[in-house]
């Protein structure tokens, strides 16, 4: 056989390594970034969180801020002496000076750029029995006057809930009243109110009426409290008309939260909600900051630069361990790897690497010197060795298809013998002898004597039994003739092999498989063995080995029969069917047998192996031999134990010339 010479190796070790190092860098790359995305990118989104509570806190604290800004304006309307002045200037008789003081006091201070200066859209000021004094309320924006229904005419309850009640201490002494401060809704929309006692002359009691400041949640509220916060919000009114779809459908969930809902839109977006309480501390103002997303944007370019910082010092990495790996090692392997690949090539195993080093690289060019003197040693040996193990396999085969043959041989001799001592010759011969102890008196004995009456049917019957027993010896005959003929052509092929000879003739396929079933002792139909089916097309006589294709047959019939009584199959079927394709001729063989193991597959042709009890492995072993000498090949299917197995003969298919 031919020896494949290697020309070298087809992927270098250093590609190798190169690509293990590569391969490890960015596994160990791409599993930190999915770490750090697992484990990291989630707190810049709890700390994105947490800063977007305390952006819509500051937007809350800064709309107090606005309520204590009014409460405070207010207080000073409160305490101012001009206010008092005026409260009294009001009630007491009027005279020229008093009622211009009056007039200045109300050009002065409710005029609209008055109320658009202090940032507030409506002053009044009442007495205590709520005579409206004097008030106005306008749009901060257009400085047109705004209409409330309450305060449009000229008094209002002393009851109502934006003016101060009285106070009285347990013994009855009249109280300065408790300020009125809070989120109201009104026509003008939420509005932050508060109102003031003003006090008397000497800053004490009685009080003399209230002071109402009101500022109105506006665009404009907004806008500032946006710029002052670099938060931008929005409002909605929850008292007031229909809630957008997408905002109605949080209310829920931000009134019934004990805590700020903060929570995304989008990639881009971060969505805060809360809620702002009116003076009865009823959830009236619904607030949406929406934040940018930069703290996870900034994760996410963060987790990215880690993902290239470690690519690139993967890389480096990886250029520097080559560097050292092909000094340090990759070159003396190359010069070991070419010297071996000299040797292959050359055959000659004389040569000598004599790499002079002291670590592991060394010690290994210095076993592979004297390795190769070992092995220059024991060549010969090793030819002839393997000369002897090729006979005694071709030996083995023969054997083995020997035995097999002489199964059949020994069957047909078995039954001849049996017919020739069963056959009725010793009946014959004593009528022969009572007929010509009779002498002349033949004719008389054979018409009026008992036993004479019986002769001639008794020499019919037995002509019709030793006629039926000279058909049944003539098929044995035929059998044992057909074994001897396998016998001698095994043999003969055998002999061929060994001059390397190749004997093809046109045979009919269905002949030989009925000659191997003959051989197997296999019968089609019902019988004592398994049952035999064969579906074979009609082809004419084919170019084939006819002695290697009944080996193959024989061994292939044999292990399905013994499958199959492994298996305890009652009654079993064995299943020969034959396909043709335009170049190929299968015969494939099916039992419903024990089956094969998957593990087994693998090995089921090679020499030795089986798993039979007393088996030795040489029938498929030898038949997988002889298909590859014809040209073709074997396969082994099966589902698992007990589930059968099927063996597929392929052979080159070459009809035969007719003649």
């Amino acid at each position: 056989m031919k020896s494949d010479v290697s020309s070298g190796p087809k992927k270098s070790l250093r590609t190798k390594i190169a690509l293990i190092l590569t391969v490890v860098v960015g596994a160990y790359a791409l599993l930190d970034y999915a770490v750090q995305r697992w484990a990291v990118l989630p707190r810049f989104g709890e700390l994105e969180v947490r800063e977007g509570r305390k952006d819509l806190e500051r937007v809350r604290h800064a709309i107090d801020g606005e309520l204590e800004r009014v409460d405070r304006r207010c207080l000073e309307w409160a305490a101012w002496e001009e206010t008092r002045r005026f409260v009294d200037d009001v009630h007491a008789p009027r005279d020229a000076e008093r009622q211009a003081d009056i007039d200045r006091f109300l050009r002065a201070n409710f005029a609209a750029s008055e109320f658009i200066n202090a940032r507030l859209n409506l002053i009044y000021v009442v007495d205590r029995d709520g005579k409206i004094l004097a008030g106005a309320a306008f749009d901060l924006k257009t400085g047109n006057g705004l209409t409330l229904k309450d305060l449009s005419l000229d008094r209002i309850a002393s009851t109502h809930p934006w003016l101060v009640r009285e106070k009285h201490a347990a013994d009855g002494a009249e109280l300065l009243p408790d300020p009125v401060c809070g989120l109201s809704v009104t026509e003008i929309g939420p509005t932050f109110l508060s109102s003031r006692p003003i006090p008397s002359a000497d800053g004490g009691l009685p009080w003399i009426g209230t002071v109402i400041l009101g500022r109105r949640i506006d665009d404009a509220l907004v806008a500032n409290v946006a710029e002052r916060t670099s938060v931008d919000f929005q409002v909605w009114d929850l008292t007031g008309a229909k809630l957008p779809d997408d905002i109605a459908a949080v209310v829920d969930r931000v009134t019934s939260s004990p805590e700020l809902i903060v929570e995304p839109r989008d990639d881009q977006t971060l969505d805060a909600w809360a809620t702002v309480d009116d003076a009865r501390k009823i959830p009236t103002l619904l607030l949406r900051a929406s934040l940018p997303r930069d703290i996870s944007a900034f994760g996410s370019k963060a987790l990215q630069y880690a993902l290239v910082s470690t690519f690139g010092a993967g890389t480096l990495l990886v250029f520097v361990l080559l560097a050292v790996l092909r000094k340090v090692v990759l070159a003396p392997l190359a010069r070991l790897t070419e010297h071996a690949v000299a040797i292959g090539r050359t055959d000659d195993v004389s040569a000598k690497l004599q790499l002079r080093r002291d670590d592991e690289i060394g010690v290994l060019s210095g076993e592979f010197d004297r390795m190769m003197e070992k092995l220059e040693h024991s060549r010969a040996e090793v030819v002839r060795t393997a000369r002897v193990a090729g006979m005694s396999e071709i030996s083995t085969g023969v054997l083995h298809n020997v035995g097999n043959a002489l199964n059949s041989v020994n069957v047909a001799v078995n039954v001849i013998s049996e017919r020739v001592r069963g056959n009725k010759l010793a009946k014959l011969e004593r009528v022969v002898e009572m007929i010509e102890g009779q002498g002349d008196k033949l004719g008389e004995f054979i018409t009026t004597h008992p036993k004479g009456k019986h002769v001639a049917p008794f020499l019919s019957e037995v002509a019709k039994l030793m006629r039926t027993e000279q058909d049944e010896i003539a098929a044995e005959t035929h059998k044992l003739t057909a074994g001897v003929e396998h016998l001698r052509a095994l043999v003969a092929s055998q002999q061929e092999l060994a001059g390397k000879n190749e004997l093809r003739e046109a045979v009919r396929v269905e002949d030989q498989i009925e000659l191997a079933a003959t051989l197997c002792d296999l019968t089609r139909g019902d019988g004592a063995g398994p049952v035999f089916d064969v579906d074979t097309p009609n082809l004419g006589r084919v170019m084939l080995d006819r002695h290697k294709l009944v080996q193959i047959l024989v061994n292939l019939f044999k292990n399905a029969r013994e499958a199959i009584v492994e298996a305890e199959t009652k009654p079993g079927r064995i299943r020969v069917r034959v396909e043709t394709t335009a170049e190929h001729l299968r015969i494939v063989v099916v039992d419903d047998g024990s089956g094969i193991r998957a593990e087994n597959l693998a090995q089921i042709f090679n020499h030795g192996f089986t798993t039979k009890v007393g088996g030795h492995g040489f029938g498929l072993h030898s038949s997988a031999n002889a298909a590859v000498e014809m040209g073709g090949r074997i396969e082994a299917a099966s589902e698992g134990p007990g589930r059968g197995s099927t063996f597929t003969l392929e052979l080159p298919l070459e009809i035969a010339p007719h003649v």
